[in-house]
């Protein structure tokens, strides 16, 4: 479809009709004005077009999950009100019955004459309570004390330590204590093996070194030295020797030479033989 068939079909103008527009502003101009209203029209077309999409969506989307959901919402509001109104409805009932007592404050029974009022803080109470806070103070400066001991750092957040034993009192422990806290929080007994391993590696390698040090000193540190032996005359006694005798340190290093008195008195008897 051309434009100026768009236009008479949309306008209803006659040919002639439209021969004079297209005479009066030209064919060009004429064209483009065309294609312009073309355009546009297309444009608002396709926008209504996925404006009536998107409130299909929508309407599919309210009816499927909003409606019910407002049900729901409704039907839980109706059920409250019919369990309330039961509710109150027994409560009247038993105080009716003198089961529940009504909303009269509860008045205390007087005490006997001279009785002690519960309410009174005693001295003695306030010594307790003294002697409490007194007790957990040098307990906490303990605890900071072995705390920096172990990690190097001050104790931090006793409010927390002293928030715990207070909750496990109340769940019935009443044997927590402070140190029983912290150890729980920080992790104490993993810490107290970490420090006493690395203290016996120390000490063993304080120990290994000392000994590689005098054996150093003992030996030299030349890999290649022979290891000095007892000597064997470390006990020989120049009385156990004649006057003319050798000592053991002075004699000859060669065997030859320490043999030579032997081999003289062997050949000796030899001689002695052959002249006999």
């Amino acid at each position: 479809m051309t434009e100026l068939e768009w236009l008479k079909q949309e306008s209803g103008l006659t040919d002639d009709e439209l021969k004079t527009y297209e005479t009066i502003l030209g064919d060009n101009k004429f064209k483009s004005m065309l294609k312009k209203v073309i355009d546009a029209n297309a444009s608002l077309t396709a926008a209504k077009a996925k404006a009536e999409g998107e409130l299909e969506q929508f309407t599919t989307r309210y009816n499927s999950e909003f409606v019910p959901a407002l049900r729901d919402v409704t039907q839980q509001a109706i059920d409250s009100d019919a369990k309330r109104a039961a509710a109150e409805a027994k409560l009247a009932k038993a105080k009716e019955l003198g089961i529940v007592l009504g909303d009269e404050p509860v008045r205390e029974a007087p005490r006997a004459p001279g009785s002690p009022d519960p309410n009174m803080v005693t001295r003695d109470d306030f010594g307790q309570f003294q002697n409490r806070q007194a007790n957990t103070l040098m307990a906490m400066q303990d605890l900071n004390a072995e705390h920096f001991g172990l990690f190097n750092a001050p104790l931090g957040g006793t409010q927390e330590l002293v928030n715990e034993v207070n909750r496990q009192h109340l769940l019935g422990n009443k044997g927590f204590t402070l140190k029983n806290a912290w150890e729980q929080k920080y992790n104490v007994a993993t810490k107290r093996t970490e420090i006493s391993a690395a203290n016996q590696k120390k000490h063993d390698d304080e120990i290994r070194a000392s000994a590689l040090k005098e054996e150093r000193e003992r030996v030299g540190a030349n890999p290649h030295m022979r290891r000095g032996q007892p000597s064997r005359y470390d006990r020989y006694k120049s009385t156990d020797a004649g006057t003319n005798a050798v000592k053991p340190w002075q004699s000859s290093h060669s065997s030859r030479e320490r043999n030579t008195d032997w081999r003289n008195q062997a050949l000796s008897k030899v001689r002695e033989a052959q002249a006999a």
